[in-house]
């Protein structure tokens, strides 16, 4: 047992890097890589050895996460050495003459060459050097970007991220042709070695936030993130962590995530995750939406105020009706409408929990059953059971009603998790109606409000520009403004550019004006001359 323990032991401290360096003898990282590996035990593990010249060499790669027919051209040209022309010089001349792929580097340590290759690169190793060649000939397990589910448009693109990180940054690329973007790779996970992008604009974004969140991400101390960038908003969003608020937002969609760069945010796009995370967000920024930029101005403060309305409903609607029938003796004559005829069998307040609970499965059953169902199960979940729990006496018409209002005014919002938090709040609201009634639904609505007041993302208030007062920024979450005119970024992101218009006296503005291009300009001087 203690020899066993032993060996248990070294294997740990080596797969944890005790080997920093590349052996000069090929053997010996053989040996190294086929244990710490598992070259036999693992079958997508594969290694090959062959000769270029005289000089033995060795390459790993995993199967399914390379290109094999480049892989194929570039190993055909390295064995065709002949013997006499590696005998000095061996990684040099296959690195310059041979190894022909745009994306071919140099490695000299040893952890850094295992993780590109868990990353889908191969590694080659030739005898007598202490570098190694990392050719990044990666065929990635992907599917092509689709429409978003969550944040669909009625006109516009309909391309979304998906879960393959260098696609994502290529959408955003595509979007955003400017040099200053800059995309930083940070890996996370001592284990999984996720890679994370550090998405922002060098001359827009403020550096304080950029540098606040790298360090955060790097002081990551955990094996792995599987779940992506939730796990890492966890991590990296500070604040009291069971507040249900969401302090990121999360999109699929990136024209959005660009339009969010180009105001100063910092982006993550966490490979695996067809999701980019947002920092930092307001509460305001969750009550947009994609579908209103797509539309007329005036369309577009239309939809947005049906939004907002709609989250209101969403959270005050069925715990005022309840608070106003217990006190039915508090309202005028010209509300006493609003009652219940048949209360049914269960208390009014159980009977909101009952509905609220029964909604929340209907929701999670149609997530979780195939698409071909999830109609079906709808179907029986707000006709059958709602109709037939009011004609069995469960339930009040009048709490079904209520319910599936709220329930429709929180999916206005594309963003899931206001939506729960939303239906928290609501819950325990009611809750607090049923002890103590109509103070209740006051202390409800107080503890939900001083919630938004303290809650930060990033030392951003979650209430700008309402707290603290911003008008003109104000207005615009209120109202969709022409584009034309929205020439200034957000103060409280405290850009380093902080207008959006185009420097006076530019190349272009100047071509514009007077109808020449540069060449003609140079024309005109040369004739000068």
């Amino acid at each position: 047992m203690a020899d066993e323990s032993k060996v248990l032991t070294q294997s740990a401290e080596e797969v944890k890097g005790k080997v920093t360096t590349i052996s000069r003898e090929i053997d010996r990282n053989i040996q190294y890589l086929n244990k710490l590996l598992g070259v036999g035990e693992s079958f997508d593990i594969i290694f090959r050895e062959m000769y270029a010249g005289r000089k033995k060499i060795a390459t790993y790669s995993i199967n399914a996460m390379v290109n094999d027919d480049l892989i194929s051209d570039i190993l055909e040209d390295v064995v065709s050495f002949a013997p006499e022309e590696l005998t000095v010089d061996a990684l040099y001349k296959i690195f310059y003459h041979r190894a022909a792929h745009t994306q071919t580097k140099e490695q000299k340590n040893m952890p850094d060459a295992i993780t590109s290759l868990l990353s889908g690169e191969l590694i080659m190793f030739v005898d007598g050097e202490d570098t190694c060649i990392v050719i990044d000939a990666r065929k990635y397990p992907a599917r092509m970007p689709a429409e978003s589910n969550i944040e669909k448009v009625t006109r516009g693109s309909r391309d979304s991220f998906v879960e393959t990180i260098v696609f994502n940054t290529a959408l955003m690329r595509r979007r955003l042709r400017d040099p200053r973007l800059r995309f930083e790779i940070v890996k996370v996970g001592m284990r999984s070695q996720t890679d994370i992008a550090v998405a922002y604009i060098q001359d827009i974004a403020n550096p304080d936030w950029v540098k606040d969140i790298k360090r955060k991400l790097n002081n990551i101390a955990i094996d792995g993130v599987p779940m992506a960038e939730k796990a890492i908003e966890e991590y990296i969003v500070g604040g009291w962590k069971w507040n249900p608020l969401p302090k990121v937002r999360y999109t699929e969609r990136p024209d959005v995530a660009v339009t969010h760069l180009l105001e100063g945010h910092v982006i993550l796009l966490t490979d695996t995750s067809p999701t980019a995370t947002i920092f930092p967000t307001t509460l305001f920024h969750h009550l947009q939406h994609a579908e209103e930029y797509r539309q007329n101005a005036l369309v577009g403060t239309y939809l947005r105020w049906v939004r907002i309305l709609g989250i209101l409903f969403a959270f005050l609607l069925p715990p005022l009706w309840l608070a106003m029938v217990l006190q039915s003796k508090l309202l005028p004559e010209t509300l006493a409408f609003l009652g219940t005829k048949d209360p049914g069998v269960i208390p009014l307040g159980i009977q909101f929990i009952l509905a609220e609970i029964g909604v929340e499965l209907v929701r999670m059953a149609t997530v979780h059953v195939p698409s071909a169902q999830a109609t079906a199960l709808g179907f029986i979940g707000a006709f059958m059971l709602g109709e037939f729990a009011t004609k069995v006496g469960l339930f009040s018409n009048e709490v079904i009603f209520y319910t599936a209002v709220a329930a429709v005014g929180a999916f206005a919002t594309p963003s899931v998790e206001l939506a729960m938090a939303v239906r928290l709040f609501r819950l325990l609201t009611i809750v607090l109606v049923m002890l103590f009634k109509i103070p209740g639904f006051l202390a409800g609505v107080a503890i939900f409000a001083l919630t938004l007041l303290f809650t930060k993302s990033f030392g951003v208030s979650y209430l700008w520009p309402l707290i603290p007062l911003n008008v003109q920024a104000l207005k615009d979450m209120f109202v969709r403004m022409p584009i034309p005119t929205k020439t200034m970024r957000p103060a409280i992101l405290k850009p380093l550019d902080k207008d959006r218009l185009e420097p006076a006296g530019t190349s272009r503005k100047k071509e514009q004006d007077t109808g020449k291009s540069s060449g003609d300009e140079a024309a005109d001087e040369d004739k000068k001359l």
